[in-house]
C-alpha cells in the first residue's frame, strides 16, 4: 500500500463552504516568534478551568436576573411564575450538569459523556467567553485553542470504538518539515495505513465526503484545527494534533509522533505507548 497521497481535489457540489486555504488564519503575522519557541501544548485544565468561571459567573447573572424581576413574576399566575423560573433554572443546570460530566470523562479517562459523541466542544457557545477569560491571566488565543483540543481529543477517545485500519482518515498540511514527513511515513507504513498531504481547508472537506471515515486524525495549527472541526460541525471523530512551530507557522512545522502513534493505535484498539513527557503547563 502506498502511504503518501498528495491530495489536490475540485470543489464538488457536495462541499458548499467556501473554500480556505490552510494557513490563512495566520494573514497579517509580522514574523514575530511565538511563544515558547512555537510549541503551545497546553494542559486541558486551563480551558476547562476558564470555562467553570464563565458557567459560575453566568449561574450568578441569572440569579440576579431572577431576584430583580421576582416582584413583576409575583404579578404572574402562579403557575406561570412558576414556570418561568423553573424552565429558566433547569436549562442552566442542564448546562451545568453536561459540563461537569466533562470535567469527570477528562478526569478519569471514562465515558460520562455518550451524549458528546458526534459533537466536539470546539463547537460551544462558551469557546468565546473562556478565551476572554484566559486573556485575563496572560493566556493567549492559541493556548486556550490547544487546551480546548486536548480536550475535544479526550472525549473522542471516551466516546470512540475501534475501526478498521481502510476506515482511518489522516489529514497532514503541506508545512511539516521533512524529518517529520519521513517518520510520519515510516510510522504509517508499519500500521498500512495512507496519509494524505492537503493544500487546504476544502481539500481536507472532499476526502470526508469521498472517503466517508469512521475516525480522523488531523494534523495542523491551532488556528487551523479549531476552524477545521468548525466547518465540518463534528461529523466524524477526530483526534487533532497541533504542530510545533519553532520557525514561525506554515514552515517547517514538526509533532510529537508518540502523539501520533497513540492516536492511530487508539482508533486501531491497540494498547497505547507510554507518553514521552506530560503536557506543559504555561511558561
Amino acid at each position: 500500500m502506498s502511504n503518501v497521497v498528495e491530495t489536490s481535489v475540485d470543489a464538488s457540489p457536495e462541499v458548499t463552504i467556501s473554500p480556505r486555504k490552510l494557513g490563512d488564519t495566520w494573514d497579517g503575522w509580522a514574523g514575530e516568534v511565538e511563544e515558547n519557541n512555537g510549541d503551545l501544548e497546553t494542559s486541558p485544565w486551563y480551558f476547562l478551568s476558564f470555562a467553570t468561571t464563565v458557567l459560575l459567573a453566568l449561574t450568578a447573572i441569572v440569579w440576579t436576573a431572577l431576584f430583580l424581576v421576582e416582584p413583576r413574576l409575583a404579578e404572574l399566575p402562579v403557575w406561570l411564575s412558576r414556570s418561568v423560573s423553573m424552565s429558566v433554572w433547569g436549562v442552566l443546570s442542564a448546562v451545568n450538569l453536561m459540563f461537569a460530566l466533562v470535567v469527570l470523562t477528562v478526569a478519569t479517562g471514562k465515558n460520562f459523556v455518550p451524549f458528546m459523541k458526534g459533537r466536539h466542544i470546539a463547537l460551544s457557545s462558551i469557546i468565546p467567553w473562556s478565551v476572554k477569560a484566559g486573556k485575563l491571566f496572560g493566556l493567549s488565543k492559541d493556548r486556550i485553542a490547544n487546551s480546548v483540543l486536548q480536550v475535544g481529543n479526550r472525549l473522542t477517545v471516551a466516546n470512540q470504538g475501534v475501526i478498521e485500519r481502510d476506515e482511518l482518515l489522516i489529514l497532514l498540511p503541506r508545512c511539516l518539515d521533512k524529518q517529520t514527513r519521513d517518520d510520519i511515513k515510516l510510522m504509517t507504513s508499519k500500521y498500512d495505513i495512507d496519509f494524505h498531504i492537503c493544500a487546504g481547508g476544502q481539500m481536507a472537506r472532499q476526502l470526508l465526503v469521498e472517503k466517508k471515515p469512521k475516525g480522523v486524525i488531523a494534523v495542523a495549527c491551532e488556528r487551523d484545527l479549531m476552524a477545521g472541526v468548525q466547518d465540518v460541525k463534528a461529523a466524524v471523530p477526530v483526534i487533532a494534533i497541533a504542530n510545533k512551530r519553532p520557525e514561525g507557522p506554515c514552515r517547517n512545522t514538526n509533532i510529537n509522533m508518540t502523539e501520533m502513534e497513540n492516536a492511530i493505535r487508539m482508533y486501531l484498539g491497540k494498547e497505547l505507548l507510554p507518553v514521552e513527557r506530560e503536557l506543559v503547563e504555561q511558561n
